[in-house]
């Protein structure tokens, strides 16, 4: 009698984890929830957005900042491992604040993004690379290089 109820307690405890396990890896966030959750938006200084090596623009206007922020920061995304090498468009994003890199963003298409932290401590947390879930309207980055 004593066993099964060992055999019960072990059954419980494993499906339990199994099931935290399964909600954990498949939960969807925001990206600002994600990345940079603990980034003051109103302490941004500028914002460089550079699509492929030889187009440039640096953003320092507070309501051209807010826009690229918000639409940003309202993509669901999920935590993904490793990102497909079939990329059309990378648009590389530096966030600054007092004039500091505080984040870069690579936006590979419409479908993955690859967060860096400047200020991460330790080091090793400090990539991290998204799935991207909701659909997100590139436009907002893209009129600046027409």
């Amino acid at each position: 009698m004593l066993k099964r109820n060992y055999y019960i307690l072990a059954s419980i405890i494993i499906l339990l984890a199994v099931g935290l396990w399964f909600l954990t890896t498949n939960r969807t966030t925001s990206l600002r929830d994600t990345a940079w959750k603990d980034l003051n938006l109103d302490t941004i200084s500028s914002i460089e957005i550079e699509k492929g090596i030889h187009k440039k623009i640096t953003l320092t206007n507070k309501e051209e900042i807010d826009k690229v922020m918000s639409s940003l920061s309202a993509i669901e995304v999920k935590k993904e491992s490793s990102i497909s090498k079939e990329i059309n468009e990378t648009y590389t994003i530096v966030v600054y604040v007092a004039d500091n890199r505080r984040l870069g963003m690579f936006l590979n298409d419409n479908k993955y993004v690859d967060v860096y932290d400047y200020e991460a401590t330790p080091k090793k947390n400090s990539s991290m690379k998204y799935e991207i879930l909701s659909s997100f309207d590139m436009k907002v980055i893209q009129d600046y290089f027409k």
